[in-house]
């Protein structure tokens, strides 16, 4: 609003400023609201007239006082994510799990509710497209990465429609902001290939290099069944089929901060499954598990168990990934020649050092290397569709014209998955013998 202009009670100011347009807002003493009056006025006099006018007829009982307004505490968009977060938590029939929680936590503190344009305190009424609109450009110009700010934004628009719901909202502001793509946008963010697809003599090295078996086994688990780390994990026991080469793929072990203690969730997506295993893995995790004695506590039942207990404030149950980090895979990648290449071109994956996850994409290639299609391989991985391993993983295939021996080779079409996977485990171990005589030792 413009300045206020004189007079003997009430105000009258330009609004907006600049637009020509004049309002005027009664006396605290007749409205602790100070709530404007009905109209907008071309000119600050008139405005003073009609607010002089309205003043005398309350003030003689000609009007009726304004009712006074319900001065309740502000709801602000930050107290809207953190019911709605609950709100999700507590549902009995779908809950979000604890890494999503603590997603939808880390996306209010840090991008939501921080920078000049906090918009965790503006009030939920006052929220609308043009304001999200500018608050998007203004997150990009921050520096948050692209797939941030559209989590970001996802929130946001999720917690707006829940209040909807809620009927507490007439409608979804968030609905109206409408985000377009262009080819100079696209450019800005290409970035490298995030999917590195190990060799087969790489990953020989890769696998034969840790000193313990259950390390050893870990990589080889996450190579040839496409296993998370979280998944891999949180495998029990008795996930390890005893009479058939398959493993049950079904539980993650999360820390949940709220709770103060480990909980049992389901696979990434809810995706649960069977894996078919080569026939040597198979074997070589049937007698881990074979060993393995069963407590009756939560995790008492894990294949893999961690070589520490405890540290901070988060007790470690399962094996801690950044311990394993530093003292296996570290180690591993730079024997295998794949910690990084400053040197190579831009695009080119090896420019950075392999991680862990890119295991998963060799999965995908045993599958497409073995004669499979590319449903097969998004089987294999547990995608909830094809266009997700089509995207990350089958596009790193192209990486295997650095491995002229995995590049000629096709199994018979005629055999079932599991069998064209043991046919291609043979010829791999056959192809590196020195590096996997010795992998289950």
């Amino acid at each position: 609003m413009g300045r206020r202009q004189g007079g003997t009670e009430g105000s009258v100011r330009e609004d907006p400023k600049g637009s020509g347009s004049w309002r005027a807002r009664l006396p605290a003493r007749l409205d602790p609201a100070r709530r404007a009056i009905k109209g907008s006025f071309p000119s600050a006099t008139e405005a003073r007239r009609a607010l002089n006018e309205t003043i005398a007829d309350l003030d003689r009982g000609r009007s009726t006082k304004p009712a006074p307004a319900n001065r309740g505490p502000v709801r602000r968009l930050a107290q809207l994510i953190t019911e709605y977060t609950t709100d999700r938590a507590n549902d009995g029939l779908d809950p979000i799990a604890v890494n999503t929680i603590r997603d939808y936590t880390e996306l209010l503190k840090n991008v939501i509710g921080k920078g000049p344009d906090n918009l965790g305190l503006r009030p939920v009424k006052d929220i609308d497209s043009p304001l999200l609109d500018a608050w998007l450009r203004d997150l990009h110009r921050l520096g948050h990465s692209h797939p941030r700010v559209t989590k970001a934004y996802a929130l946001v628009r999720a917690a707006l429609a829940w209040e909807v719901r809620q009927g507490r909202l007439a409608f979804n502001p968030a609905r109206e902001v409408r985000r377009v793509s262009t080819k100079s946008g696209r450019g800005r963010r290409a970035t490298v290939d995030p999917v590195l697809l190990p060799s087969w003599q790489e990953l020989a090295l890769l696998a034969s290099h840790p000193e313990r078996r259950e390390d050893r086994l870990l990589i080889l688990l996450m190579a040839w069944a496409g296993l998370r780390w979280s998944e891999a994990i949180s495998l029990a026991v008795g996930d390890v089929w005893p009479n058939r080469q398959r493993l049950s793929v079904r539980r993650v072990f999360t820390w949940s901060m709220s709770d103060g203690a480990w909980v049992v969730e389901e696979v990434k997506g809810g995706n649960a499954d069977v894996v078919p295993l080569p026939t040597p893995l198979w074997s070589a995790l049937l007698d881990l598990a074979e060993d393995r004695i069963i407590e009756d506590r939560i995790g008492g039942d894990l294949l893999f168990t961690p070589t520490r207990f405890g540290h901070g404030r988060k007790p470690t149950m399962t094996i801690d990934h950044t311990n394993w980090t530093q003292r296996v895979w570290q180690p591993a990648r730079k024997a295998a020649g794949l910690d990084g290449d400053p040197n190579a071109p831009t695009l080119d994956p090896r420019r950075r050092a392999i991680k862990i996850k890119d295991l998963r994409a060799y999965a995908a290639s045993v599958v497409v290397d073995s004669g499979g299609t590319p449903y097969e391989a998004a089987a294999l991985l547990r995608h909830a569709d094809v266009q997700t391993t089509n995207r990350y993983y089958a596009r790193a295939q192209s990486e295997k014209s650095q491995d002229p021996a995995r590049a000629a080779l096709r199994v018979n079409h005629n055999l079932t998955l599991a069998e064209r996977i043991d046919a291609l485990w043979t010829a791999w171990s056959l192809a590196y013998p020195d590096e996997s005589r010795h992998l289950f030792d």
